[in-house]
């Protein structure tokens, strides 16, 4: 049994054909074949089903990959090993970052990180939650920037990095367009403009108003983009609501159209998650420390602010 025939494994229960594991791996589709039956014959079990159109593993099969898994996240881990133990800020690492907060962060330290730690070579993946979990744990991403709280059950670790105000963008056509500060009770739930289900930050927008289902309008747009909401709020009307970063990039012309939520300050709280066993926190660490200093001060402390629920579970 080789590691190279356990990541052919795991190819193949992900991407659910051998033709697709050999374009991946790069690879000829032969190899591919090869090398999982000769694991199979080693392990004397059917990894996976193949009477279907996808393969698809055996029960026995998800067991052991769950397994291999692990063997082949801490074999990347024990490479990296060999970086840490300089004690230089060098070597890659990468990150998966929340659509609704990537664009408006990574701007405000990157130039930053790049002065303190030029041999550090950071790759940004711009991710939903459940993409940035799965990553981590598969040792595709050395450590991730979401929304939290959230739950867990993999054996991951949450460290809050700052706290980010919630804001609403309001159309001028609008009624309440006058207010200074908006509460959350006058607000007609059918003209907001929410994210896609599915979004971390649609959930705590869901969990601010006390929202179930919303009805649905004439037009149904689906996006993980918080300035596309913003956009169909300037020229279709209505109502959405914006992170503290992203106020930063809304022109003075348009700032009229940010209101304050009446109460206490209503926040997402902003973690880096990484795996208890992470051997490149040292780096992990270095690029935290650049974003708190790159930051607004106040959004670094939680005092007198409410943090809002994600709703999220790990599956």
């Amino acid at each position: 049994m080789t590691l190279k025939q356990l990541e052919y494994a795991l190819a193949l229960q992900k991407l659910g054909g051998y033709g697709k594991v050999a374009k991946f791996m790069g690879v000829s589709q032969p190899a591919v074949s090869l090398q999982i039956q000769a694991l199979e014959d080693e392990l004397g079990i059917k990894l996976f089903d193949r009477s279907k159109k996808q393969v698809e593993p055996t029960t026995n099969g998800n067991l052991f990959l769950e397994k291999a898994q692990l063997l082949i996240t801490e074999s990347k881990h024990l490479e990296d090993f060999a970086v840490n133990l300089s004690e230089d800020i060098q070597g890659e690492l990468c990150l998966g970052i929340i659509p609704t907060l990537s664009p408006y962060l990574v701007p405000l330290f990157v130039d930053e990180l790049n002065q303190r730690y030029p041999k550090l070579k950071l790759t940004v993946k711009e991710m939903i939650t459940e993409e940035v979990l799965q990553g981590v744990k598969d040792g595709s991403l050395h450590g991730g920037i979401i929304s939290t709280p959230i739950q867990l059950k993999s054996n991951l670790e949450i460290y809050p990095i700052f706290y980010e105000k919630f804001y609403l963008y309001v159309s001028d056509k609008h009624d309440l367009f006058e207010e200074d500060e908006i509460s959350i009770d006058k607000i007609d739930h059918n003209s907001i403009w929410m994210l896609k289900e599915g979004n971390c930050f649609m959930d705590q927008v869901t969990n601010i108003c006390s929202l179930n289902k919303k009805e649905e309008s004439e037009l149904v747009y689906e996006s993980n983009n918080i300035d596309a909401l913003r956009r169909i709020v300037e020229y279709k009307g209505g109502i959405t609501f914006v992170p503290e970063l992203a106020t930063l990039m809304i022109p003075a012309d348009q700032e009229d159209l940010l209101k304050e939520i009446k109460g206490n300050d209503k926040v997402r709280e902003v973690s880096l998650i990484q795996l208890k066993s992470e051997v490149r926190k040292n780096l992990l660490n270095s690029v935290i420390s650049t974003i708190k200093d790159c930051i607004p001060k106040k959004m670094l402390n939680k005092d007198n602010k409410e943090v809002v629920k994600t709703n999220f579970i790990e599956q």
